[in-house]
């Protein structure tokens, strides 16, 4: 009990250091939260809709991690990004490698596909955690959608993981999946003990940040923009930041503006709010006190 309160605290740390506005990387940063569950270890993250039979109706946006030897952690990659964000002008995704098989892993879910793993009742305010290695999901004869999903990681076992969002449109869920090579994975209850109790709180971010309408991607923040708004909120000037950025500053008011339109703030005040995960949305969402799902 005391491993998985341990494992608990890691990961809810990585989800607090969430963005409260939609990024581009969102998704990769929450993956990159339940990496501290194991190493190594492998995350894929997404906001999905799906039909009462598990089949994908629509992937908003999804994100992928992985922890390795060489990044003992990768949600401690983020925040060494972070801090680079604070001093240099490079966008946050120009700092870390494109991985082919994460890049695989975050477009494996595709519209019109199995999840590849029973959910259950699509209830809002449940959520589900389940390992697929004890159900047959991970065989070799015969593979699904989660084997052929995964089968570049070669996990001993995956635990898998969704929770409906209240206040949205039925079926709308969050998912989320880790697997390790590690052989002590395979028995994973203090794993599945944290990753039960961290959902509700990513759910809840997640919504802060996204809303309870479908995903625009159009409206997700790019680095840049990202980077600017950061620089808002320490209370930097426009002058300040375009100077840090080594940007003209017509070229970091554009950004404001773009700022504004996205998160749709009407003041400097509303917006650090909002990057601050202070909105409407994110007061109305509420987690049943019998969350639990099967």
């Amino acid at each position: 009990m005391k491993v998985a309160a341990i494992l608990t605290s890691r990961v809810m740390e990585g989800i607090c250091k969430l963005p409260g506005v939609a990024t581009m990387d969102w998704c990769d940063r929450a993956a990159a939260a339940f990496c501290r569950l194991r190493h190594p270890s492998t995350a894929l993250v997404a906001l999905a809709t799906l039909d009462t039979r598990g089949f994908v109706l629509d992937v908003e946006t999804a994100g992928a991690a992985v922890s390795t030897d060489d990044v003992p952690n990768a949600a401690d990659a983020f925040l060494q990004i972070d801090r680079l964000r604070e001093s240099s002008a490079t966008p946050p995704r120009e700092q870390v490698p494109a991985d082919a098989n994460l890049v695989d892993l975050r477009q494996s879910l595709s519209k019109g596909d199995w999840v590849g793993w029973s959910i259950g009742p699509l209830q809002e305010g449940l959520w589900h955690v389940a390992s697929a290695a004890p159900q047959g999901l991970l065989g070799a004869g015969n593979p699904g959608p989660l084997q052929r999903r995964w089968s570049q990681f070669k996990p001993v076992d995956v635990l898998v993981s969704a929770t409906a969002i209240p206040g949205t449109k039925p079926g709308r869920w969050l998912i989320a999946e880790v697997g390790s090579s590690e052989p002590g994975f395979r028995e994973s209850a203090r794993e599945m003990a944290a990753m039960t109790a961290c959902l509700p709180m990513l759910a809840h971010r997640l919504y802060a940040a996204f809303g309870k309408d479908p995903v625009n991607v159009h409206a997700s923040l790019t680095p840049r923009e990202e980077a600017v708004l950061w620089r808002l909120v320490s209370g930097m000037k426009v002058p300040q930041i375009a100077e840090e950025l080594d940007r003209s500053m017509y070229t970091v008011h554009d950004h404001v503006k773009a700022l504004h339109r996205k998160l749709n703030a009407k003041s400097r005040g509303e917006l650090v709010a909002k990057a601050l995960g202070h909105s409407g949305a994110g007061h109305e969402f509420q987690t049943t006190a019998n969350g639990m799902g099967k």
